[in-house]
This record gives structure tokens, sequence and C-alpha cells, in this order.
């Protein structure tokens, strides 16, 4: 049986505790798959500090874990403003993450795609010919880091749906890249999850769970709202997807909901195996 790993992301530890002392929680855990959240206070990528650089990546290799990649708060930039300045800025923000994750030895960097004018939906398709250009800009840059770039599905981005991610990818020959698909981002726009796992399962490279209410846009702990994890895990075994599957909870005590997280996943029927992780049969 084909059966995804199980990972951990460190955002919500974003405000709790600083990266290293994140990663050494979640290895002591039982998680060898890490994504990482590349904003300060927790991790600055603007920043080039050799030394906290060793040991990230130290602790990395001696637990033999894998950093899959690399993540910007989308509060922080805009890939698809008008303003030139603003969009150069966010490209090399993005620039100074994929050079952290290098020397991290990440396989990527996740990024998002732009924030949307919510009152202005008119100019989504102008507002999409910016962002392009400068996805094009960071997947360059990647390419030239040995970074492989993954693109996640956003509330607030141009490519919030399945749908439109599935239209850009086509629509770019970007057959490269893969998609970060994030159950709680989907349901935030009142997307199924399941029908949008299936919708994008050539490019799938990672899966992000973390639960929310019907139609609000949160990450919380796993059993905690109104996704079908069940539903979910079903459609993750039909597909065959083999991981990873990433925990992306943000809540007053990180680690206590990422480990409880995983029990209640091994409880709605989820099955995962992978180095240092949970392996069960069946």
């Amino acid at each position: 049986m084909t059966l995804p790993r199980l990972g951990a992301h460190t955002f919500g530890f974003a405000w709790d505790r600083d990266a290293e002392a994140a990663f050494e929680a979640l290895v002591a855990a039982g998680f060898s798959t890490l994504q990482l959240m590349a904003a300060p206070p927790h991790y600055d990528p603007w920043i080039n500090d050799p030394a906290l650089q060793h040991r990230l990546r130290a602790l990395i290799d001696q637990a033999g874990a894998e950093l899959l990649a690399l993540d910007l708060a989308s509060s922080d930039v805009n890939l698809a403003s008008p303003s030139r300045a603003v969009v150069d800025f966010a490209v090399d923000a993005y620039g100074r993450a994929i050079d952290r994750g290098a020397e991290l030895g990440a396989r990527g960097i996740c990024v998002a795609s732009g924030r949307r004018h919510a009152l202005a939906p008119q100019a989504s398709d102008r507002l999409l010919d910016i962002y392009r250009d400068a996805f094009e800009r960071i997947l360059l840059r990647a390419e030239e880091a040995g970074l492989g770039v993954v693109l996640e599905n956003h509330p607030n981005g141009l490519l919030a749906e399945a749908g439109a991610i599935e239209r850009f990818l086509a629509e770019g020959g970007y057959d490269g890249v893969s998609v970060a698909y994030d159950v709680a981002n989907a349901v935030a726009v009142g997307e199924d999850p399941s029908a949008g796992l299936k919708r994008l399962q050539p490019h799938l490279g990672i899966v992000h769970l973390s639960d929310a209410p019907q139609g609000q846009w949160r990450h919380d702990p796993i059993g905690s709202g109104d996704i079908d994890f069940a539903a979910i895990g079903e459609t993750i075994g039909q597909l065959g997807f083999a991981g990873p599957v990433v925990l992306e909870i943000i809540s007053g005590q990180p680690l206590d909901d990422v480990v409880a997280g995983r029990e209640k996943l091994l409880r709605a029927g989820w099955r995962f195996a992978g180095p240092g992780e949970v392996s069960v049969s069946g």
C-alpha cells in the first residue's frame, strides 16, 4: 500500500518560539518532514546568519529529517500589486527565502498568488498578468538555486480555487511546478477539498491539513471545526498520493495540537509512512 508521509509546519510556532526551537521540538515529537515559516520573529530570511544556518542544517541532517520548503507570510508580500516597487520587493523577498532554503537543503519554496482586490474583482485579469511575470522571475531564481517551486492555494489570492491553479499551470506550461493544496484554505472559499485534490492530482506535491468552521479562514486544531478528515483521507488513499501531508496548525499550544492532530487523523482512518514518523500497516 502506498502511504503518505506526515510532516509538520512551523507556522504555528511563529510567535511561540524561534525556528531552531521549533525544529527541535518537532523532531523530538517524531516528525522528520518539516516546513518552515520564513517570517520574523520566528525566522528572518533577510538576515544571513551563517551560525544559525549551520545549526539548523546540522539539526535537520542529524535527525535524518527533510525540509520541504520555506514559506513567506502572505501579509508581508504581494506579487500581484499594481505597484512595480511592491512587486519587486516581494520578488526580492522570495529570492532571499530561496537563498536561505538552499543553504538549509530545502527541496523548494512555497509561493502564494498575490492578493486580489476583493472590492474590485474586475481587476483580477490585469493583476494576473503582473503576477505571472513575478512568478516567472521567482521560478528562474529557484531553478538557479536548485529549488523547486510549490504553488499554494490561498483564500485572498488570485489563484484561490483548484480550477484557477490548474488553468494557470497549463497556460504557462509550468510542468515542473507542483501544488501545495491547503484544505482549510479551500474551505475558506467554499471549495470541497476532496474535489480540489482530485482536480489537482497530477500536480500535487504537498497537502496542508488544519481545521476550520465552514466558510471561515482559519488553521485550527484537527477536530475543532467542520472539515471532514475521514473523507479527505479516503480521497488521498484513492489518489495514491504518497505525501507529504503537513499539519499546519495555528493555536496557543502548537506542539500539543500538532501531536494531537496526528492521533486524531489516525483515529479517522489515516495511515502514514516515513522514516521517524508514524507507520501503520493495513
